[in-house]
């Protein structure tokens, strides 16, 4: 017989024979399952995540009663970050964060020991790339093509048609050529002040660094600084209040405060300076204030029998033996202001508290 008729072993007959049951097996069994794509809140999950580590540049704006402008470095918690205006006119302010190290400069050329815990700028510009332990839904808007990437916008889905997309969340990804997610290339959103109804409009523009934050270059700590103070506010005693009220008007001069003798915390917050709480004695109302301390400056004063590292209430320190006297004179300190922004209390930096006037003119403060 011949086997082409039976349709085995002729060359024509067999792929038809083949095709067939391939077919078949595909309507008996149905197509092989695909992976559903990402969704846009994975999507956006996956990019938080890889920002997570490395260095990013960052640079955009702030937006609540007025637009300031914010630019430099974050790594992780630490950060090298620029806003303008800054507390002087004409002169950003600059603030650098590493580990629990920190300087300010808001002259553009002097370095001050700063608080690692003033994190402002931080906040705003980190919190929009921050991943949380759940991302809510977010829809794709479109994708365009920027410098050869893809940039995926995504905005946060809501149920509501007729709010105005610009009071959402936004997210432009940066994806590569398999469209995952590399990194996020821009960020819009509302941020609300913890505690208030304060909402601050935030977008900027983030890309990956080559460089790494540093200690800024002959840094001089707020110790070391007060060598040439500004000059003396009045010769009239202030307190916290009115050290906040006046805060840009007496920014880099010196303010004489009256101080109940009872320290209430200690905090050491790097390079030798420490900051103390302390209370003023201004009626009908007191308040309270941080003033920043060269080492020794706390037992100098005798608010401290011996200086102690790490972050102590009064009832530790007294427990630790190191509580100083807690009754007795008000104490008069002069204290340079160093305003650090419009919302943070200004720096209070304890220059001595006695004023020592030269047969010069030139003016010193002692302990």
């Amino acid at each position: 017989m011949d086997q082409r008729a039976c349709g085995i072993g002729g060359t024509g007959s067999w792929p038809r024979l083949r095709w067939a049951v391939t077919l078949s097996a595909v309507f008996a069994f149905g197509l092989p399952a695909l992976a559903a794509p990402p969704k846009p809140e994975a999507l956006l999950a996956s990019a938080m995540k890889k920002m997570e580590a490395g260095t990013w540049r960052v640079k955009g704006t702030a937006t609540y009663k007025k637009t300031i402008k914010i630019e430099g470095l974050l790594a992780g918690k630490d950060f090298d970050l620029t806003v303008d205006p800054g507390s002087k006119p004409g002169v950003p302010l600059r603030g650098i964060v590493i580990g629990d190290e920190a300087w300010i400069c808001n002259d553009g050329k002097t370095w001050h020991a700063g608080s690692a815990d003033d994190r402002l700028l931080y906040n705003l510009t980190h919190t929009p790339i921050m991943r949380g332990p759940e991302v809510p839904a977010f829809e794709k808007v479109g994708s365009e093509v920027r410098d050869g990437a893809t940039w995926l916008h995504l905005r946060l889905k809501v149920p509501e048609k007729d709010v105005d997309a610009k009071s959402l969340p936004q997210y432009w990804l940066v994806l590569d050529k398999q469209g995952a997610p590399l990194y996020i290339g821009r960020a819009e959103m509302p941020m609300v002040s913890r505690g208030t109804t304060d909402v601050t409009l935030c977008a900027f523009d983030y890309a990956p660094a080559n460089e790494k934050i540093a200690p800024p270059a002959g840094v001089e700590t707020a110790s070391a600084s007060v060598d040439a103070p500004g000059a003396l506010v009045d010769k009239e005693t202030h307190g916290f209040n009115e050290i906040e009220a006046h805060k840009f008007d007496w920014a880099g001069k010196v303010v004489r405060v009256s101080l109940s003798p009872k320290l209430l915390q200690s905090e050491e917050i790097g390079r030798g300076v420490y900051r103390a709480m302390l209370k003023d004695t201004v009626k009908p109302l007191p308040a309270y204030g941080l003033v920043e301390f060269p080492h020794g400056g706390l037992v100098e004063m005798g608010f401290l029998k011996k200086t102690v590292g790490g972050a102590h209430n009064w009832s530790e320190l007294e427990e630790m033996g190191a509580i100083g006297r807690t009754e007795g004179a008000p104490v008069s300190l002069y204290v340079q202001i160093i305003p650090i922004g419009e919302k943070p209390a200004a720096r209070c930096v304890a220059l001595g508290s006695k004023l020592v006037r030269e047969a010069t003119g030139k003016v010193s403060y002692s302990w």
